[in-house]
């Protein structure tokens, strides 16, 4: 019960340091609606199917995963940089507790962020956002959420142990919209990218969720909901494998807040 009473308290403190920020009232409140005017202005004479795949969940992703990626490196290098990193650690709270409960925040943030960009585009753009199979569509897009939850604790643990944090969200930020098909098909990259491509949980998770939505659910679906809980279940291990990293960087090698 306290672990629990710890985790939501840390969502609640994390989400106002969070939006305190003006980069991260940039990413929530201004951001949305450019990624969304760009893919508008791509695919706004297509298919009414083709707009919502990669418009309406394509800018919606982008603006979630921007969250996510801050959640998984910024603030982990931020509380290295104050030299309160070591303070977190030792806390009661297990430090597993605290890193979810600031990418929970930063989630709930990104999803805000991923219904401005919906609303922006029904009324400025007038896009119809017809769900064929919604309650399919909301449990898929649950386990969406617990899939990219578990990468970014993954991402999260690996920037720890990473004095470069900030450099790697970077670094990763934008090549992730590219390889993992956000606004387009992962068929059309080079076949030598596909395969990195598959290794990555978003790639599947709007996948899925692009397949949820269409008026005819195949087998198809099948293959991708087993392939994303396939990969979460490995991201998961990776990440406590990393967890055990970082455990003995800060009580065996006592690094872990060197900046």
């Amino acid at each position: 019960m306290r672990s629990f009473r710890a985790f939501i308290h840390t969502i609640k403190v994390h989400m106002g340091l969070s939006i305190a920020r003006p980069m991260f009232q940039f990413v929530i409140w201004l951001s949305p609606f450019f990624l969304s005017t760009l893919a508008i202005f791509i695919y706004g004479a297509s298919a009414p199917d083709r707009i919502f795949n990669y418009v309406v969940l394509g800018s919606g992703f982008m603006a979630l995963w921007t969250s996510i990626v801050y959640s998984s490196a910024s603030d982990v290098n931020r509380e290295r940089y104050y030299g309160t990193l070591e303070i977190i650690f030792v806390s009661p709270t297990s430090f597993a507790i605290t890193l979810l409960g600031k990418i929970c925040g930063n989630t709930l943030w990104g999803l805000l962020s991923m219904l401005l960009s919906c609303v922006y585009l029904i009324v400025i753009f007038g896009v119809d956002l017809t769900i064929q199979h919604p309650l399919l569509f909301g449990g898929s897009f649950i386990l969406v959420l617990v899939a990219l939850s578990v990468f970014s604790f993954f991402l999260s643990l690996a920037f720890t142990l990473s004095r470069q944090a900030e450099a790697l969200m970077n670094f990763i930020e934008y090549p992730i919209y590219l390889i993992c098909g956000f606004m387009f098909p992962v068929t059309i990259l080079p076949n030598w990218v596909q395969p990195l491509s598959y290794l990555l949980p978003p790639t599947w998770a709007i996948e899925l969720l692009r397949q949820a939505a269409t008026e005819q659910v195949s087998a198809a679906f099948n293959t991708t909901l087993y392939a994303l809980l396939l990969i979460t279940v490995i991201y998961f291990i990776l990440g406590m494998l990393c967890y055990r990293a970082v455990l003995r960087k800060a009580r065996v090698i006592g690094k872990l807040g060197v900046y």
